[in-house]
């Protein structure tokens, strides 16, 4: 077991791959998969709840009549007010930085120019002045608001008695109007029929589509691990003293795959115990799943990984440049990523992406998963465990394939020393 420690070793002196490829690309997957999740929960609501508003009302009139406190009531119905200082630089430093989606500025005077213009005394309508974000569409439909509700009030004063006219009482009844309008008018959003529609449970499809996720993090650390593994152990001066140990060959070749598949093993038990927790962070709710569900999809990603693993042996036993092996899995990696499904609808995919997706293990993956719980590629059949088991054969075919052409490589590597190290210097006579 001396190798397998040693292998083991390996793998710890560079962590740095770890964090990198397993850690940071795998954060990333999981926060893709966590904005899925939160809108397919949040995506079923039966009535439309648009974006608010923060609004921020600058008094400069005192608060003269309760025009400036009526309108905060007014617009707090739709949105979210926020205090700012009357000062010119911080109310420019709270558009630009899109702090506020709306300012409306209640000039000094402002109070006696409007009543005077409710008593028709005055033709000229005072405005309360609005600065609008310029990224912001909530925001100009509180300007919208802000108009509204002068309009209200003006509209309330009218109808009053004439020695009864009071501007406060007529803006008490615009914002009461206001309040009985939010809670009637509500806009409702119909579900409607389509032959498309996927009766797939919320939880059986963010467990999948998480579990796809791993797809591109694990082509990534694991060719990369085994092909140091394999690489450091194939080096030159260290394979002259393997060979001349007693231990055999196959003997140390099986406790370096044994390591590698170790950590195979245990990345894939993390990932599905993340996808776990990530659903229940979510609130998804786990009917829809079972034990066996759960099972048969940890056993495709284990057959993923263990090719991904011997597609790592390849590279390792053919005696690539680190660098090279780097640059290969990035780019089958995003090759994989994008050909299987997972990163794109299949029915938006091209003819020519889907058959390129099939002459690689990513896609086998995807369909072997979506055959466990009947949605994306088995839609329409349902699940089908006779179609997983194949889907999981090709991915092991894979696996045997680059298995097959590590040894051969391998031993041709081996018999022939002149190309795996450069040529002994001789020195002229």
């Amino acid at each position: 077991m001396n190798t397998y420690k040693t292998a083991l070793r390996i793998l710890k002196s560079r962590k740095m791959y770890l964090v990198i490829y397993l850690g940071f690309i795998g954060i990333m997957m999981f926060a893709i998969s966590w904005q899925i999740m939160h809108g397919s929960m949040t995506g079923g609501d039966e009535v439309f709840h648009p974006d608010t508003a923060r609004v921020a009302v600058v008094d400069r009139d005192g608060d003269a009549d309760g025009i400036s406190s009526a309108l905060r009531s007014y617009l707090a119905l739709d949105g979210e007010m926020v205090d700012l200082a009357d000062d010119s630089e911080a109310l420019q430093q709270a558009v630009a930085s899109n702090y506020v989606d709306l300012i409306a500025i209640v000039p000094h005077g402002f109070a006696s120019d409007y009543q005077k213009y409710l008593d028709g005394s005055s033709n000229d309508q005072p405005t309360v002045e609005t600065v609008v974000s310029y990224t912001s569409g909530a925001g100009s439909l509180s300007q919208l608001e802000v108009n509204e509700f002068l309009s209200l009030t003006r509209t309330a004063y009218l109808g009053q008695a004439g020695k009864q006219q009071s501007m406060e009482t007529a803006m008490r009844t615009a914002l009461d109007t206001a309040k009985a309008d939010a809670k009637t008018s509500k806009i409702a959003v119909v579900q409607s029929p389509s032959a498309d529609t996927d009766n797939t449970k919320p939880a059986a499809s963010a467990f999948a589509g998480t579990i796809k996720t791993g797809l591109y993090p694990l082509l990534l650390v694991m060719p990369i691990c085994t092909f140091l593994v394999i690489g450091t152990f194939n080096d030159s001066e260290i394979r002259r003293r393997l060979y001349s140990s007693p231990t055999r060959l196959v003997s140390l070749q099986m406790q370096e795959m044994l390591t590698c598949a170790t950590f195979g093993l245990v990345v894939c038990v993390g990932y599905t115990a993340a996808t776990l927790v990530l659903m229940m962070a979510a609130g998804v709710p786990f009917d829809g799943i079972t034990s066996t569900n759960v099972a048969l999809t940890f056993v495709s990603l284990l057959a993923y990984t263990l090719m991904a693993i011997a597609c790592g042996f390849l590279l390792g036993s053919v005696g690539f440049s680190e660098m090279a092996v780097n640059a290969f899995a990035n780019v089958f990696g995003l090759l994989c990523m994008f050909t299987s499904g997972m990163a794109f609808p299949i029915d938006m995919m091209p003819e020519p992406m889907i058959m390129i997706g099939k002459l690689l293990p990513g896609w086998w993956l995807c369909v072997s998963i979506d055959n466990v719980f009947g949605l994306g590629t088995a839609a329409a059949t349902g699940v089908d465990y006779g179609s997983w088991a194949s889907s999981v054969g090709l991915v092991a075919l894979f696996a045997v394939a680059f298995i097959c052409l590590g040894l051969a490589l391998g031993r041709i590597r081996r018999t022939r020393p002149s190309l795996a190290s450069p040529t002994t210097t001789q020195l002229a006579k």
